[in-house]
């Protein structure tokens, strides 16, 4: 990955600067904002290779900032991270151009791969239309698992049958008419089954969407499981503190009812 010019919008301290922190060490230029209107505000957003920018931020929303960008920069690479994922906000910022929807937590290894692969497309020019020739259907080589049930018709699985992490399936689950379809609960099972093997134990407990483990369930050489705990230490202090907040209010509180001064709140 070449050297490139980035700007992170994110209001959470933790992921922000484990973002500039991973990227500077790579050598990229990283400017960050913690709010959409200060990011608006300060920075020329013509000077940016790559944006990532959080879903959910004070003021400004992520896609109202992301519409923005891409009106001053179409040529920005824009990536949307969120905690908190809908196939509606994935929709609207696909359709607003960004090239990636993660849902977090996620490796900075791969969020990086992401880019890399983005950087690498180049914009090929739409061809002069020839005269239309007969048309010859090919057989669909990796037939998707609705096709194969016989739901739908021809449909090719682009996802390796991760189906976890295709939009298409997560559409039919969500549809009421197809998720409870007898004819595709055989095939949802049998990709459960494969897949089970090497996913990630976010994965499997429910706490990120999708993340196959590539370290042997070595947890703790993996930086996604240090993210995690790191996040779930700093939450789990951050509650013995307001415990031990409201205790001592209670104390106080106490005290002062006992002098016969109100406690009113």
């Amino acid at each position: 990955m070449k050297k490139e010019t980035m700007l992170v919008v994110e209001d959470e301290d933790i992921m922000r600067e484990a973002l500039v922190d991973y990227f500077s060490g790579e050598g990229h230029t990283v400017d960050t904002a913690q709010d959409g209107d200060k990011a608006l505000e300060k920075f020329n957003l013509k000077n940016y290779d790559i944006m990532i920018i959080d879903l959910r931020l004070p003021g400004r929303d992520g896609i109202s900032v992301l519409e923005e960008v891409r009106a001053k920069n179409p040529k920005a690479k824009v990536i949307m991270i969120t905690a908190y994922p809908s196939l509606e906000t994935e929709t609207k910022a696909k359709q607003n151009g960004a090239i990636e929807y993660l849902t977090k937590p996620f490796e900075l290894s791969y969020l990086e791969t992401l880019i890399n692969q983005s950087l690498e497309v180049e914009v090929v020019p739409t061809p002069v239309e020839e005269p239309a020739e007969e048309i010859v259907e090919e057989e669909i080589i990796n037939p998707c698992i609705w096709t194969q049930a016989g739901i739908i018709k021809e449909r090719m699985c682009d996802r390796r049958y991760e189906c976890i992490r295709c939009d298409f399936h997560t559409a039919m689950m969500n549809n009421e008419k197809y998720k409870d379809d007898p004819r595709i609960q055989p095939y949802i099972e049998k990709m459960q089954m494969v897949l089970g093997k090497n996913l990630c134990r976010y994965t499997m407990s429910g706490d990120i969407a999708f993340r196959t483990c590539s370290r042997l369930f070595n947890c703790g050489s993996c930086e996604l499981d240090h993210m995690i705990q790191h996040e779930i230490e700093r939450k789990l202090r951050v509650k013995e503190e307001n415990k031990m907040k409201r205790r001592a209010q209670k104390a106080a509180d106490l005290t002062l009812k006992k002098k016969g001064v109100r406690t009113d709140h």
